[in-house]
């Protein structure tokens, strides 16, 4: 029985690589997929630029600087749904035919999470970059940096992972559509960033990734603290420590990863 399990979890690691290279490899051989990834963090870049202002930290204005938080966490949400709802469902065919031939469906589900993955980290550092020439976020300590970019990284796997689970439930790209529609509806409305939320619609932030991306900029600047007279412009997220932030995003991430392959190994043991 041991040598059988360590036989298997051998062959489901080479089962991940294997498929971590194909990823990479149909990716940066194919212009066409390539190249829409290649211009999204430019493209939503140039939207900063036109649209935040430069010294909206500096000055504290609550308005700008939330925009500013507002548009990099949302995007990262947004570049992380792009790139992964369509992954499963469009592999519907070829994945029941290597299943059915072997193929570990958490390998599979691995893989996939492992590539989109790097393509955000890449994107996200292209963006934070850029956004931290265009604008000055004030950050008390070079640690902070590094948070910004963790919380857009974080942001974009925990989105990435939700958009897999979107992908794994339907067997047609084209009915992830609307899903895809609202998962993004609520990154915007629910990011706690420049929307006022009370009662119920005030919790729904809890389970909204881009608030606890957010929640770690708005923290790091301190935020809160810059016009303690105007209630309004207090956050209730922003108080949030941001490693529990970062935490609860990687923990987010874990989550979907693990639904998805609970239910490919669902779909495949039934049959759906």
């Amino acid at each position: 029985m041991r040598r059988s399990r360590r036989r298997g979890a051998r062959m489901n690691i080479q089962h991940f690589r294997v498929l971590v290279r194909r990823y990479f490899r149909q990716i940066f051989t194919n212009l066409a997929t390539a190249l829409p990834l290649a211009l999204q963090a430019p493209v939503l870049l140039l939207i900063f630029a036109v649209v935040c202002r430069e010294d909206a930290f500096a000055v504290r204005d609550v308005t700008g600087a939330n925009l500013a938080i507002f548009l990099l966490v949302v995007m990262s949400a947004l570049t992380g749904l792009l790139n992964s709802y369509r992954e499963i469902c469009k592999e519907r065919d070829i994945l029941s035919r290597e299943v059915f031939g072997g193929l570990d469906v958490t390998a599979y589900v691995l893989s996939k999470f492992v590539v989109l993955l790097a393509i955000g980290a890449a994107q996200c550092l292209f963006l934070y970059a850029g956004a931290l020439l265009l604008a000055d976020f004030s950050f008390p300590n070079a640690a902070g940096y590094l948070c910004g970019w963790l919380a857009m990284v974080l942001t974009n796997a925990a989105a990435a992972a939700v958009g897999l689970f979107v992908s794994a439930l339907l067997k047609k790209s084209e009915s992830a559509i609307l899903p895809v529609l609202l998962l993004i509806i609520m990154q915007v409305v629910f990011s706690d960033c420049l929307l006022e939320l009370d009662g119920a619609a005030s919790k729904l932030c809890y389970v909204t990734p881009a608030a606890w991306g957010a929640a770690v900029f708005g923290n790091l600047c301190g935020i809160n603290g810059w016009h303690p007279e105007i209630e309004w412009y207090s956050r209730a997220m922003y108080e949030a420590p941001p490693l529990l932030s970062l935490l609860l995003l990687a923990a987010f991430a874990a989550v979907f990863v693990f639904l998805t392959a609970l239910r490919l190994r669902r779909a495949y043991r039934t049959g759906e």
